[in-house]
Protein backbone atom coordinates (compact mmCIF):
# COMPACT_ATOMS: atom_id res chain seq x y z
CA UNK A 1 0.00 0.00 0.00
CA UNK A 2 1.39 3.54 -0.83
CA UNK A 3 0.54 6.47 1.22
CA UNK A 4 0.85 9.62 -0.96
CA UNK A 5 1.69 12.53 2.01
CA UNK A 6 4.58 15.07 1.78
CA UNK A 7 8.03 13.09 2.50
CA UNK A 8 9.05 16.39 4.29
CA UNK A 9 8.21 17.79 7.06
CA UNK A 10 8.66 21.88 7.53
CA UNK A 11 11.90 22.18 8.56
CA UNK A 12 12.72 26.03 9.73
CA UNK A 13 16.43 25.86 9.23
CA UNK A 14 16.63 25.32 5.73
CA UNK A 15 18.64 27.65 4.06
CA UNK A 16 16.74 30.14 1.24
CA UNK A 17 17.92 31.72 -1.28
CA UNK A 18 15.15 34.03 -2.31
CA UNK A 19 11.79 34.80 -1.08
CA UNK A 20 9.31 36.51 -3.65
CA UNK A 21 6.01 37.95 -1.84
CA UNK A 22 3.57 39.91 -4.70
CA UNK A 23 1.27 40.15 -7.54
CA UNK A 24 1.08 37.40 -9.82
CA UNK A 25 -0.83 36.37 -13.29
CA UNK A 26 -5.23 37.24 -12.85
CA UNK A 27 -4.50 40.19 -10.10
CA UNK A 28 -3.97 37.22 -7.52
CA UNK A 29 -1.19 37.14 -4.95
CA UNK A 30 1.71 34.70 -4.90
CA UNK A 31 4.58 34.09 -2.67
CA UNK A 32 7.34 32.08 -4.01
CA UNK A 33 10.55 30.98 -1.95
CA UNK A 34 13.50 29.26 -3.67
CA UNK A 35 15.55 26.74 -1.87
CA UNK A 36 17.52 24.02 -2.19
CA UNK A 37 15.60 20.93 -3.36
CA UNK A 38 15.83 17.89 -0.30
CA UNK A 39 15.55 15.02 -2.47
CA UNK A 40 17.78 16.00 -5.82
CA UNK A 41 20.90 18.61 -5.91
CA UNK A 42 19.13 21.54 -7.22
CA UNK A 43 17.29 24.47 -7.02
CA UNK A 44 13.43 24.16 -6.25
CA UNK A 45 10.76 26.98 -6.38
CA UNK A 46 7.91 26.38 -3.91
CA UNK A 47 4.66 28.60 -4.45
CA UNK A 48 1.52 29.30 -2.55
CA UNK A 49 -1.33 31.58 -4.17
CA UNK A 50 -3.75 33.94 -2.18
CA UNK A 51 -6.98 35.58 -3.33
CA UNK A 52 -6.69 38.42 -5.73
CA UNK A 53 -6.52 41.77 -5.23
CA UNK A 54 -9.82 44.33 -5.72
CA UNK A 55 -9.49 46.09 -9.01
CA UNK A 56 -8.27 49.93 -8.73
CA UNK A 57 -6.82 49.19 -5.46
CA UNK A 58 -2.88 49.46 -5.66
CA UNK A 59 0.24 49.84 -3.38
CA UNK A 60 3.27 47.89 -3.55
CA UNK A 61 3.93 45.60 -6.23
CA UNK A 62 6.23 43.06 -4.42
CA UNK A 63 8.78 42.35 -1.60
CA UNK A 64 11.58 40.59 -3.02
CA UNK A 65 14.00 39.12 0.10
CA UNK A 66 17.48 38.07 -1.22
CA UNK A 67 19.05 35.52 1.31
CA UNK A 68 21.69 33.97 -0.70
CA UNK A 69 21.43 30.47 1.24
CA UNK A 70 22.45 32.03 4.74
CA UNK A 71 19.30 33.05 5.90
CA UNK A 72 16.48 30.13 7.54
CA UNK A 73 13.16 29.56 6.48
CA UNK A 74 12.11 31.12 9.86
CA UNK A 75 14.33 34.37 9.66
CA UNK A 76 12.58 34.66 5.57
CA UNK A 77 8.96 34.14 7.05
CA UNK A 78 9.70 37.06 10.10
CA UNK A 79 10.92 40.05 7.67
CA UNK A 80 7.62 38.88 5.39
CA UNK A 81 5.91 39.38 8.06
CA UNK A 82 6.98 42.18 9.36
CA UNK A 83 6.80 43.95 5.97
CA UNK A 84 3.64 42.80 5.84
CA UNK A 85 2.46 44.70 8.58
CA UNK A 86 3.66 48.23 7.67
CA UNK A 87 0.58 49.71 6.15
CA UNK A 88 0.78 51.78 2.68
CA UNK A 89 1.12 55.28 2.78
CA UNK A 90 1.23 57.27 -0.74
CA UNK A 91 3.80 59.87 -0.80
CA UNK A 92 1.09 62.42 -3.05
CA UNK A 93 -2.92 62.84 -2.02
CA UNK A 94 -5.22 62.66 -4.92
CA UNK A 95 -5.37 66.65 -5.22
CA UNK A 96 -1.58 66.67 -6.13
CA UNK A 97 -1.77 63.84 -8.42
CA UNK A 98 -5.13 65.74 -10.35
CA UNK A 99 -2.95 69.10 -9.96
CA UNK A 100 0.09 67.71 -12.17
CA UNK A 101 -2.30 66.28 -14.27
CA UNK A 102 -4.08 69.42 -14.74
CA UNK A 103 -0.70 71.24 -15.57
CA UNK A 104 0.52 68.38 -17.98
CA UNK A 105 -2.76 69.00 -19.98
CA UNK A 106 -2.64 72.86 -19.76
CA UNK A 107 1.15 72.68 -21.18
CA UNK A 108 -0.05 70.06 -23.89
CA UNK A 109 -3.16 72.50 -24.90
CA UNK A 110 -0.57 75.49 -25.02
CA UNK A 111 2.33 73.81 -27.26
CA UNK A 112 -0.88 73.18 -29.85
CA UNK A 113 -2.40 76.51 -29.69
CA UNK A 114 1.68 78.17 -30.29
CA UNK A 115 1.72 75.39 -33.31
CA UNK A 116 -1.40 76.74 -34.91
CA UNK A 117 -0.58 80.74 -34.62
CA UNK A 118 2.98 79.36 -35.56
CA UNK A 119 2.60 76.58 -38.81
CA UNK A 120 6.62 76.93 -39.26
CA UNK A 121 7.85 76.47 -36.36
CA UNK A 122 5.08 72.66 -35.86
CA UNK A 123 7.45 69.71 -36.39
CA UNK A 124 7.04 68.05 -39.87
CA UNK A 125 5.35 64.78 -39.99
CA UNK A 126 7.10 61.53 -41.09
CA UNK A 127 7.29 60.69 -44.72
CA UNK A 128 5.15 57.42 -45.31
CA UNK A 129 7.00 54.58 -46.47
CA UNK A 130 6.12 53.25 -49.67
CA UNK A 131 5.73 49.51 -50.10
CA UNK A 132 7.38 47.70 -52.87
CA UNK A 133 5.52 44.15 -53.70
CA UNK A 134 7.00 41.17 -54.99
CA UNK A 135 6.16 40.50 -58.43
CA UNK A 136 2.56 38.77 -58.77
CA UNK A 137 0.87 40.50 -55.58
CA UNK A 138 -1.47 43.37 -54.46
CA UNK A 139 -2.68 44.72 -51.59
CA UNK A 140 -6.72 44.10 -51.90
CA UNK A 141 -9.60 45.96 -49.49
CA UNK A 142 -11.63 43.27 -46.94
CA UNK A 143 -15.41 44.29 -46.19
CA UNK A 144 -13.47 45.17 -42.76
CA UNK A 145 -13.24 49.07 -43.62
CA UNK A 146 -9.48 50.04 -43.20
CA UNK A 147 -7.86 46.28 -43.46
CA UNK A 148 -6.30 45.43 -46.95
CA UNK A 149 -4.35 41.84 -47.25
CA UNK A 150 -1.73 40.69 -49.69
CA UNK A 151 -3.36 38.65 -52.66
CA UNK A 152 -1.58 36.74 -55.28
CA UNK A 153 -2.99 38.12 -59.28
Amino acid sequence: MEYFVPHFRRDPNAKVQALYSGVASGGRTMTSTVMRSPVADRMEASRSYGPGIPRGEGGQIAVLVIGGMETTLDEIEYLLQDHRQKAFVPRRTGGQVANMCRMLMERRNDTIRHFRKNPSEAPKPKKKVRLHLPVGYRMMQTPEPGLRVLARI
